[in-house]
């Protein structure tokens, strides 16, 4: 009987466990409850490399804006459209505009039905460097930044209504993202809580101190500062020290017009491009040749869109990005917002 009652018990277990590590919805919400270690509670730095030196453990303290962060005066005539990655992880309610949608760049399409002319419709599109390389020089852009960025409206395909019953919220919720990077977060889970974490931080400090290796990241020149091995290294062609020749940047300048223009022509009454600088390029640039992309696209003279220029007060503030993480702290999403949010006094009839 107590044979029978353990081995339900490791059923039943086996199964919640499978059913965390399948569906990322159900773990972020068991790990905000604090039932199973959160993925990213010091930072995604921090979490591939172990070491203690870089765990922030003010972390989310140091990533939330606060109340006093919030606009004090709102302009109900300007509509605040913000296209964004995981630099702009804001909630919306600290934008100054009278609307503020948010797209999510590389997730579903942000339906807006039809803009609402009495209103200024300004857009406003972050870019993280790295990702310029990435998705800006070759034809996918259009689908990110376009067919998946804000669109009036969205019609259903012929094959949808004959696809079956559609999910209720709850199963689509369950089942998003339903068995990606099941490995990865099976083992967090299973090994990132005590006293698998120090066995992980000191094996760590063993392979620095006693061989200078620290994988899955890069260390700067001073040792104070992690960064992905994607920003640094050469091989990457998303490096910030891989040369980029001129005429390169010409074809991510003429697909950043095209999509203004998209937008323009939505009805948008101004869209602005904002490139935020990857960590390496603020706290260690000179560790190789930089390449200068976001100082080379602002000055292009092919771009038509205007500019919201980052990186000098960056290069002023490295402390605006966080310990253990390749992300901005409140300090610089707090200068992304006040940014922002002079555009929409700019744009007021109310100011």
């Amino acid at each position: 009987m107590i044979v029978k009652f353990l081995r339900l018990l490791f059923l039943m277990g086996s199964g919640i466990l499978m059913l965390i590590a399948l569906s990322p919805p159900v773990q972020r919400w068991m790990d905000r409850r604090g039932f199973i270690p959160d993925q990213y509670s010091y930072g995604d730095l921090y979490n591939i490399s172990n070491l203690s030196k870089f765990k922030e453990k003010n972390y989310v303290a140091n990533a939330t804006l606060t109340n006093a962060d919030k606009p004090v005066k709102r302009y109900k005539d300007v509509n605040l459209y913000t296209m964004g990655d995981s630099f702009t992880n804001i909630d919306t309610s600290w934008y100054a505009g009278g609307h503020n949608p948010h797209a999510w760049v590389g997730s579903e399409p942000l339906v807006v039905g039809k803009l609402d002319t009495t209103k200024k419709n300004i857009l406003v599109i972050e870019f993280v460097e790295r990702i310029l390389q990435e998705r800006m020089y070759w034809p996918e852009y259009k689908k990110i930044y376009i067919e998946n960025g804000i669109v009036p409206s969205v019609k259903p395909a012929a094959s949808d209504t004959a696809a079956g019953p559609v999910p209720n919220k709850f199963t689509e919720w369950l089942l998003s993202g339903l068995g990606h990077e099941v490995n990865q977060r099976l083992e967090f889970i299973l090994f990132n809580g005590p006293p698998f974490i120090w066995l992980k931080e000191a094996k760590a400090e063993l392979l620095l101190n006693l061989f200078g290796r620290v994988p899955g990241v890069v260390m700067s020149a001073n040792k104070k500062h992690l960064f992905y091995p994607i920003e640094v290294d050469t091989t990457y062609r998303l490096s910030a020290f891989r040369p980029i020749p001129d005429r390169k940047l010409d074809t991510l300048v003429t697909n950043m017009n095209t999509i203004r223009h998209h937008y323009l022509r939505m009805g948008f009454d101004e869209v602005y491009v904002c490139m935020i600088p990857n960590k390496v390029t603020i706290l260690d640039s000179t560790r190789g040749s930089y390449n200068h992309q976001i100082e080379r696209i602002e000055a292009n003279p092919r771009l038509q869109a205007p500019v919201i220029s980052m990186i000098d007060t960056l290069r002023h503030h490295p402390n605006w990005y966080h310990l253990g993480d390749g992300h901005w702290n409140r300090n610089g999403k707090r200068f992304w917002v006040q940014q922002v949010n002079q555009l929409a006094a700019r744009w007021s009839d109310h100011r």
